[in-house]
């Protein structure tokens, strides 16, 4: 989108809080103002933070061409294409969190380029298999009305035995029903979206064309954005 250069994007980087290291993630994008987001914020848990590749892939993720990246691209759209401000008060997590994953998950083929690409692709499945499995634990729960030790049991078929570890796991999943889905089943259905934009474009398809679709249309439902995607006339 188009954006004058003295009213560029920035990112400020903080520190957390030390009271708060224990409570939160190792890294967090703080979504702009809907009326400015020229000012943008990323916060570092210094106590759990993420070294190496898991830096990389992580600021993949919170930043560019994650979370900031398609913040401040999809509001830029929005506005140059006169979309009804009423979009805005629409939150679609799988959309936001599906792609900043679908962001963290590609980023692991730009860093073999520059590292051990069998050690890259190695990290890069585990992570999928981690979602997958936080997801499917938490359907079990919340669907199926799983207990601690039937959980407990799911999680020690994948080699997670530790009863401290799979405890936490379980409380997480308990105290935050679908936070995981958002992630895992959001990049899914992302993916989804590629293949079926690959098998309407044709010879139009490029990853670029399908990248600047995606972020131009903004966070939605799957099916709308599916729709969109069936009658979208794709640029050679």
């Amino acid at each position: 989108p188009g954006v004058k250069e003295e009213n560029m994007p920035t990112c400020e980087i903080k520190e957390v809080s030390e009271s708060m290291e224990d409570y939160l993630s190792p890294a967090f994008y703080l979504t702009p103002p809907l009326d400015d987001v020229s000012e943008n914020v990323i916060y570092i848990n210094y106590g759990t933070a993420p070294e190496n590749l898991e830096l990389y892939t992580t600021l993949a993720h919170e930043g560019y061409p994650g979370h900031l990246y398609q913040s401040v691209y999809s509001a830029l759209a929005w506005e140059d294409n006169n979309v009804h401000p009423i979009r805005n008060l629409l939150h679609y997590g799988g959309y936001v969190e599906g792609y900043a994953t679908y962001a963290e998950l590609y980023s692991y083929e730009y860093a073999a380029e520059f590292g051990d690409k069998d050690y890259c692709d190695l990290i890069r499945l585990n992570r999928k298999l981690h979602l997958a499995l936080y997801s499917m634990l938490d359907l079990s729960i919340h669907y199926y009305s799983s207990t601690y030790e039937e959980a407990h049991h799911i999680l020690c078929t994948f080699g997670i035995e530790d009863e401290q570890t799979t405890r936490e796991i379980y409380d997480y999943s308990v105290n935050s029903p679908g936070n995981y889905l958002q992630y895992y089943v959001g990049y899914l259905e992302i993916m989804e979206c590629r293949e079926l934009a690959q098998v309407k474009w044709k010879d139009n398809y490029s990853n670029y064309n399908f990248h600047e679709f995606l972020l131009d249309f903004g966070p939605a439902d799957f099916e709308t954005i599916k729709d969109a995607i069936r009658e979208y006339d794709a640029p050679k």
